[in-house]
């Protein structure tokens, strides 16, 4: 009986201690909860360094953010996500983030369905070219108000180029925040082999002529080097961005299809000079070409089922030539290091003058389906402003994917082969990102190239908003996608034009004309409001 006395004692005693420091570490941690924005309960700290303490935050939940971005995901992703929770966002916003992607193959089916289903996600690229302003007028994006980038993006709104939120917004609203640096990745220029050049004493493909020379005489020699002159697909439309050059087209806005011809000049055309490429004499141009090619054996005749990606056709040797950006350089070095043959780059249009891509190139956006909000807008802040989170996210954990050079370049470790530099992260860049260390020559002469003939378009942060036509443009784009593969790969032959015409009729029945004169119109108040007319 004593003995269970002494040790009802002994716990009582244990529990009032216990209660004490609870007591005195419950003061302390709610005075600290406070200063470092949690709630007053002092269930939980950010770090006293993070950049977000003090600012009146309630951080005091631990939440999770899930983000989807676009291509295949890099091998070790999950390691660069786990090092990113680790050393930045759980201690300094109390938040896990999960990035998931949706791939190249069947992103454009799965989208929107992410987006009205569901499935969590709070933050998600986009682009002028990938949904941004169907989903915004659909309601699928937060408004992003001056207010509350302010308050929930403060790093991001102050660094960000002031001219990137006028190309990002529709109507003078914004939907996204785009990237901080502007490139020119819509640009095209074309790898080729080298080898195969040499050896069989090709025509060196240095204009759109001579690289319809090679294209030839590469298709004559299939039969000995099993190379494909131009292996593509439905998934990539490698040619006509290369054909829309060496006409002296500037594209009016990103993500749409209206253009004109720029006449070497910067000055904004007049609205009557604005013409929608699909249906157009320009685009019937491009079909026969492009029809004319299909006959002369410059792709496979089953192209348009085909779902492998050019560039791995470049890559493993199978194919003579991959257009496209600058990415060009890297499947030349992959095809290079696998020992298969040599590459060059060249730029078939050199003396076309040439913009940098819209700041809206490449954009992400907070959900409203999202249910932590004003966190995924903390996250996203964190992701761009803060240097060394940006960097690896971009390039991968600093001595295993990349190392920083003396002179500030970021140079390849062996393991970057499972994460490559700027493989999925483009929204995040950064003006201030450090080159690549040793740049291929070949690369360094493409790119002197394009400097050397940039130009800045007056109407470069023209946007448009289809709310008003948004019946007519969704039946125009459903059109355009059913026939323009169709057209690109020539598969129509003979019948091309024929074929065309009954394209031209399903855009007008649809209404091509009314969306024309509300760009136009939209087009027109641009001008007014920038003092251009």
């Amino acid at each position: 009986m004593k003995q269970k006395v002494r040790w009802f004692f002994t716990f009582f005693l244990a529990c009032i201690t216990a209660a004490a420091l609870a007591g005195c570490s419950s003061g302390k941690n709610a005075e600290e909860a406070l200063n470092n924005g949690a709630d007053s309960t002092g269930s939980v700290q950010i770090a006293s360094d993070s950049p977000y303490a003090g600012k009146g935050y309630d951080l005091s939940k631990r939440k999770t953010i899930i983000m989807y971005a676009l291509g295949d995901e890099p091998t070790d992703l999950q390691k660069v996500v786990d090092q990113a929770n680790a050393d930045y966002f759980e201690p300094n916003l109390n938040t896990t983030v999960e990035i998931k992607f949706l791939n190249w193959s069947d992103y454009a089916t799965k989208y929107t369905l992410l987006l009205s289903g569901g499935e969590p996600v709070d933050l998600i690229y986009t682009a002028g070219w990938c949904y941004y302003n169907e989903e915004a007028a659909k309601g699928a994006f937060k408004e992003l108000t001056e207010d509350f980038l302010k308050e929930y993006m403060p790093y991001t709104y102050e660094q960000q180029p002031k001219e990137s939120w006028s190309q990002i917004s529709i109507d003078g609203k914004i939907y996204a925040v785009p990237k901080a640096k502007a490139t020119f990745t819509a640009y095209k220029v074309v790898a080729v082999r080298q080898d195969l050049i040499d050896k069989y004493n090709l025509t060196v493909p240095d204009s759109w002529d001579n690289y319809q020379k090679y294209l030839e005489e590469l298709a004559a020699i299939k039969g000995e080097t099993g190379v494909v002159p131009l292996n593509t697909n439905a998934n990539r439309e490698q040619l006509l961005t290369v054909f829309l050059q060496t006409k002296g087209i500037q594209g009016l806005t990103e993500g749409y299809d209206w253009m004109y011809y720029h006449h070497g000049k910067e000055d904004a055309p007049a609205a009557s000079d604005i013409f929608y490429f699909y249906g157009s004499d320009l685009n019937l141009e491009y079909c026969r070409e492009m029809a004319d090619f299909a006959k002369r054996g410059f792709w496979s005749t089953d192209a348009i089922n085909d779902t492998t990606d050019a560039q791995a056709y470049f890559e493993n040797g199978t194919s003579g030539s991959f257009a496209w950006n600058t990415s060009v350089f890297q499947a030349g070095k992959n095809l290079e290091d696998a020992g298969i043959g040599t590459y060059a780059v060249y730029d078939l249009t050199p003396d076309a003058l040439r913009s940098r891509s819209s700041y809206a190139t490449d954009a992400i956006a907070i959900t409203t389906k999202s249910k932590d909000q004003q966190r995924a807008a903390l996250v996203l802040d964190y992701m761009k402003s803060d240097v060394n989170l940006n960097r690896l996210l971009l390039g991968g954990i600093e001595g295993t994917h990349y190392k920083l050079t003396e002179v500030g370049t970021h140079a390849k470790l062996a393991e970057s082969k499972n994460y490559t530099w700027n493989n999925w992260a483009w929204a995040l860049n950064r003006e201030d990102e450090p080159e690549e260390d040793g740049l291929d020559e070949r690369q360094v002469a493409i790119s002197k190239i394009m400097t050397d003939h940039e130009y800045h378009p007056q109407v470069a942060g023209f946007t448009f908003d289809p709310k008003n036509v948004e019946t007519e443009y969704t039946v125009i784009k459903s059109i355009v996608e059913e026939y323009k593969q169709s057209f690109a790969l020539g598969i129509y032959g003979d019948n091309t034009e024929k074929e065309f015409a009954g394209f031209q009729k399903k855009l007008s029945d649809a209404g091509i004309d009314k969306v024309n004169d509300e760009l136009k119109r939209q087009y027109e108040d641009y001008l007014q409001r920038m003092g251009l007319k």
